[in-house]
């Protein structure tokens, strides 16, 4: 279940997983690596959520560049 945050919703991997079509942890965790999206942590937990609004931006249309496939 999505946690809300500061007007914000937040996902913990499997969910953010399903939110992008079904992609892998593995594949998420390296889009995270890469700085395509921000992993964050509630309190003290080692729980990881991803904010739902950075996974928009993730699965939204964009321009192809030259050279990419």
């Amino acid at each position: 279940m999505p946690i809300k945050a500061d007007n914000e919703e937040y996902l913990t991997i499997p969910e953010a997983c399903e939110y992008l079509g079904g992609i892998s942890s593995q594949t998420l965790r390296l889009r995270a690596r890469d700085n395509h999206v921000r992993a964050y942590k509630q309190g003290l937990t080692k729980k990881i959520y991803y904010r739902k609004s950075d996974l928009g931006r993730i699965i939204a249309f964009r321009p192809v560049k030259k050279g990419e496939r």
